[in-house]
């Protein structure tokens, strides 16, 4: 079991997960701009309320803020690449981190890593500087603890300070700056992708896919010109590749530069800025959930119910001796009553008090009718409909494994590439990233 901790909001944290094990956070800086060592893990194989998330306490990495860090394919290794220097904490044997290499070309803040799970390779955008003194590819492999290049100048528009995720369905990384989103493959480099709908926000978000590839969530950032963050959150859907603008989250929640991850249809945010300018506002919430087929924001995080998908991504106080394992989680039924339990006795309290009134009444129409009652549903809908199952209100787990899928967004059946991308190189000449 995890020992009940609160840590320390952090902004520019390294993070990556796997849905239903882990979201793991490294370092960052603290609201009164000060490096935290902090190197936790929010538990996703249990349930737990927004007000109480489970933790785990890590061996201390890499200090640094806005570097690029990533899992392993199974889940069980998780390297970072910080201040010129490759590290490897293995998180099976929960010993320390140990160094793999130095390389003085990727001290470049801002950076981000996704895997492939198919080769296990780690890819950081702009990580690589080349002889020429342009960025390329940086690609680490961690089975003979080195790395590389694609020897292929990055285009103009790709730069350091982005948002990364490696899709399954899409066999690729999607890439996110201010300038949009584009998808790399080693097989045909950069290319363009559909970017949201009227995106306000220039910097500072996360992005992250589902471990099914079928959805990937877009959320927060800071605001061009202003100093202000956001609380938007985007859902692609990636059969259709059709965007859709979820329910932005209190003014007070809203975030830049925050560790998030998707676990049991659950898109979960952690940390970060709650304004852009000098002056650190933490926001309200620490961690913030949003169910992403109610299509709400909820109090509250449902752990699956079977074995952890691994899902490679990354986004730029007393311990606990237990590493994190891959293991199955909790049933449903035990993991929705500990959230009822511990966030929301008050809604528990209230439906006792109804359960109650509908036991007498029941009883009532039995003595009467001396036949069975047929209202074992109204109880359920009334509770379902109430006016607390929203952000900060009471919530009902109950309810989320009833609600349909949001959204029918057509029926293109495999995902399609836009057009190549064609751009400048640092000398004017024209090229395509694509077909090399």
């Amino acid at each position: 079991m995890c020992r009940r901790l609160q840590p320390q909001l952090a902004i520019e944290s390294s993070s990556a997960f796997v849905e239903g094990q882990g979201l793991y956070i490294l370092s960052g800086y603290t609201t009164d701009v000060r490096l935290t060592d902090q190197t936790i893990m929010l538990d996703l194989s249990v349930s737990w309320s927004t007000t109480g998330p489970k933790y785990k306490t890590l061996p201390t990495g890499p200090i640094s803020n806005w570097f690029a860090s990533a899992l392993t394919a199974d889940g069980q290794k998780w390297f970072a690449l910080a201040d010129g220097t490759g590290q490897v904490l293995d998180l099976h044997s929960n010993n320390d981190w140990s160094e793999l290499f130095t390389y003085s070309g990727a001290s470049t803040p801002g950076l981000g890593a996704a895997t492939d799970p198919e080769t296990g390779k780690i890819y950081i955008p702009f990580g690589y500087l080349m002889e020429n003194g342009l960025r390329s590819m940086m690609i680490v492999d961690l089975k003979n603890n080195s790395y590389s290049t694609d020897n292929v100048n990055i285009p103009l528009f790709i730069t350091n300070k982005y948002a990364i995720t490696w899709n399954t369905q899409l066999k690729g990384l999607l890439y996110a700056n201010p300038a949009g989103i584009f998808k790399y493959t080693p097989s045909t480099g950069w290319i363009s992708f559909h970017s949201p709908p009227r995106l306000s926000a220039s910097d500072g978000y996360c992005m992250v896919s589902s471990g099914s590839g079928s959805k990937v969530v877009l959320f927060g950032g800071s605001i061009k010109g202003q100093n202000f963050t956001t609380g938007e959150i985007f859902i692609l859907d990636v059969k259709t590749l059709i965007w859709r603008k979820g329910i932005s989250t209190a003014p007070e929640n809203t975030r830049r530069s925050c560790a998030c991850a998707i676990s049991n249809d659950y898109f979960i945010a952690w940390g970060g800025q709650g304004r852009a300018d000098s002056q650190i506002i933490a926001p309200k919430k620490l961690t913030v959930v949003y169910d992403l087929k109610a299509d709400k924001w909820v109090s509250y995080y449902i752990a699956p119910t079977t074995t952890p998908t691994t899902t490679i991504t990354a986004t730029p106080n007393p311990s606990d001796s237990d590493a994190p394992t891959s293991t199955s989680t909790p049933s449903g039924s035990s993991s929705i009553t500990g959230v009822i339990a511990g966030a929301i006795c008050g809604g528990l309290a209230i439906g006792l008090f109804a359960g109650g009134i509908y036991e007498y009444r029941a009883r009532k129409n039995r003595i009467k009718s001396s036949t069975s009652s047929s209202d074992n549903s109204v109880y359920m809908d009334t509770y379902a409909n109430s006016s607390s199952d929203r952000e900060d209100g009471m919530g009902n787990p109950n309810r989320r494994m009833e609600t349909a899928q949001v959204g029918a967004f057509g029926s293109r059946e495999e995902p399609q590439d836009p057009h190549v991308l064609i751009s400048t190189n640092h000398y004017g000449d024209r090229y395509t990233t694509a077909g090399r």
